[in-house]
């Protein structure tokens, strides 16, 4: 019941924690770097200057990861077939 329990949890969460990068990655595609906050600056620019920020940090994020899985695959298939050999 424990093992279930705990795998059940995992998957949920690596599931939630996908969508949650691919929905960064989707949102960030309009924004464009470095953030600018006006000169005379209000509340809500500074709130959506944060936003977009985060927003860019998560699209970074979310990229190195995908290319670090990118490289991955053919290492471990390299290292596979090497065995094999």
């Amino acid at each position: 019941m424990r093992k279930t329990l705990t795998r059940t949890v995992a998957v949920l969460a690596l599931s939630a924690g996908a969508l949650g990068l691919a929905g960064g990655v989707a949102s960030a595609d309009e924004l464009t770097a470095p953030v600018a906050v006006p000169s005379h600056p209000t509340g809500a620019d500074y709130v959506n200057a944060w936003n977009q920020s985060g927003a860019l940090l998560g699209a970074g994020a979310a990229g190195l990861l995908s290319s670090a899985w990118a490289g991955a695959i053919p290492s471990i298939i390299q290292g596979a077939a090497g065995s094999l050999g």
